[in-house]
């Protein structure tokens, strides 16, 4: 399978909390085997001072200085069978995660961007992201969906796309297990996006 071009770079986000430490990223940009689809993986690169995981999420959830128009227009918890239900209350998910992760491990997250189409109805791009996201992911890992419309507010910004955020570690009934190389690596990434390709070829609305 072709790759996309990936560069490795330092994530700056405002969401971190106080820290001479960020998390890393590496990214697979949309390309022309996957123009609606961008990748990014994300890891610690040292055992103190790091960012958590809950701000990054918080501030994903909540990019703008609005309290109108800078939430997120939907966010969404998907969980395996086997997830206890105290997991569906995304504080508490987060903050779990991040106190419950080993100083030994360094992946974090994986991060898949869907944009959407300017001419479909976007709760419509968004039903076909969550199946795939139930399907492909859901089954192992935590996956938050969280869904920015800039357009239904008259903004331009960056589209109208929803995060597809998948935590790096398996749970079950007992909670959070180790982290999975897998997911957060090249194989992962050429998993995810041949799967979602065959998704849109056999997703149907009405179902």
């Amino acid at each position: 399978m072709a790759k996309a071009k990936s560069k490795k770079v330092e994530l700056d986000e405002a969401t971190a909390a106080p820290s001479k430490v960020k998390l890393k990223v590496f990214t697979h940009d949309p390309c022309d085997e996957h123009p609606d689809l961008g990748w990014f993986r994300y890891w610690y690169e040292t055992e103190f001072e790091r960012p958590t995981v809950t701000d990054w999420i918080a501030k994903k959830c909540s990019p703008g200085d609005d309290p109108e128009f800078g939430r997120a227009a939907r966010i969404e918890v998907l969980l395996p069978p086997s997830a206890p239900a105290d997991y569906t209350n995304l504080e508490f998910l987060t903050k779990r995660f991040d106190e419950t992760l080993p100083p030994f491990e360094k992946h974090a997250l994986v991060q898949a961007k869907f944009l959407l189409n300017d001419d479909e109805a976007w709760h419509i791009g968004y039903e076909r992201v969550r199946s795939f996201a139930r399907s492909q992911f859901a089954h192992r890992y935590v996956v938050v969906l969280i869904a920015h419309i800039p357009g239904t507010a008259g903004l331009k910004g960056q589209g109208n796309h929803i995060h597809c955020v998948v935590l790096s570690r398996t749970i079950n009934i007992n909670g959070f297990g180790g982290a999975c190389t897998t997911l957060c690596s090249d194989r992962g990434y050429n998993a995810a996006v041949a799967a979602w390709q065959k998704h849109k070829d056999t997703w149907d609305v009405t179902t």
